[in-house]
């Protein structure tokens, strides 16, 4: 199994997403750990800098944070992590398809951004490419 051993956290406030895109990456052997709130993956920092991968949703709703974590708080948490020194790969989840958000996002080094929705199988290929470490070009849609 490809995933045998990989822990990947997921930072989603929106849980009926997480479990049906989720089974094939858990079929082939990942172990997904949610987070349902900035709040809560702040109060995991430890965890979060053992993981393999983060996947990351950029907007979560008004008081999802424990501090202001503006229009973005995807962004503002990516930004905390590096901060404290948690350089795991993260891919990013958005709605949004500005190309200036996916450029700033870039420049985060995030290893790539996700249109929502997204396919189960889309995502357990760009996991898979994440972690063997092939960034993505571009900021594909699904």
């Amino acid at each position: 199994m490809s995933g045998q051993g990989k822990t990947i956290a997921w930072i989603e406030d929106d849980f009926d997403v997480i479990d049906p895109v989720t089974r094939p990456l858990k079929k082939a052997g990942y172990t997904i750990i949610p987070y349902r709130t900035i709040g809560e993956a702040l109060n995991a920092l430890d965890t979060l800098a053992q993981v393999d991968l983060i996947l990351l949703d950029l907007i979560q709703p008004p008081g999802n944070a424990k501090d202001n974590f503006g229009p973005y708080p995807g962004k503002q948490l990516l930004k905390y992590l590096r901060e404290h020194n948690i350089h795991v790969p993260v891919i990013i989840f958005t709605v949004l398809a500005r190309e200036s958000i996916h450029e700033e996002l870039r420049e985060d080094n995030v290893v790539d951004v996700i249109r929502k929705p997204v396919r189960p199988s889309e995502l357990k290929r760009r996991v898979e490419a994440a972690l063997a470490g092939q960034h993505s070009p571009v900021m594909e849609g699904t």
